[in-house]
């Protein structure tokens, strides 16, 4: 896969993830382990068309979390997996608690959130679908 390509994704799915772009040690640490992992992957249509529309990563990613495999949902596994290693980004992948009230209203927002890019994930995934993307 082109280096240029990985880095563009590795900076989408960064942002993604936690809000903010990695560093380049971090790029190329995604980078590598793509080189590892995913060397003979053929499911590429939906990733290609992430990189170019990062817009569409919390509506795949939803879509795809529901089930079957995704190479999608793997990369951002091991964009995820590198991130939360890092101390720079430790309050962003740290579990905090928090007071039952707050936990309450933030699972509701997050329900509803949840709810929404499943639904636009659903369709546009069937979109890729039928322009045979994926």
């Amino acid at each position: 896969m082109d280096p240029a390509e990985l880095r563009t994704e590795a900076i989408a799915f960064s942002r993604y993830l936690v809000g903010s772009e990695p560093s380049e040690e971090l790029i190329a640490r995604y980078c590598e382990a793509n080189r590892e992992l995913f060397a003979g992957e053929e499911d590429r249509g939906v990733v290609e068309f992430a990189r170019r529309h990062p817009w569409s990563i919390p509506l795949l990613d939803a879509r795809f979390a529901l089930g079957g495999t995704s190479l999608l949902r793997k990369k951002l596994l091991v964009m995820m997996a590198i991130l939360e290693t890092t101390p720079r980004f430790v309050e962003q992948t740290e579990q905090q608690p928090l007071p039952l009230p707050r936990l309450a209203l933030r699972l509701v927002s997050a329900g509803a959130s949840v709810a929404v890019h499943v639904v636009g994930g659903f369709a546009l995934s069937r979109i890729l679908a039928w322009r045979h993307v994926d």
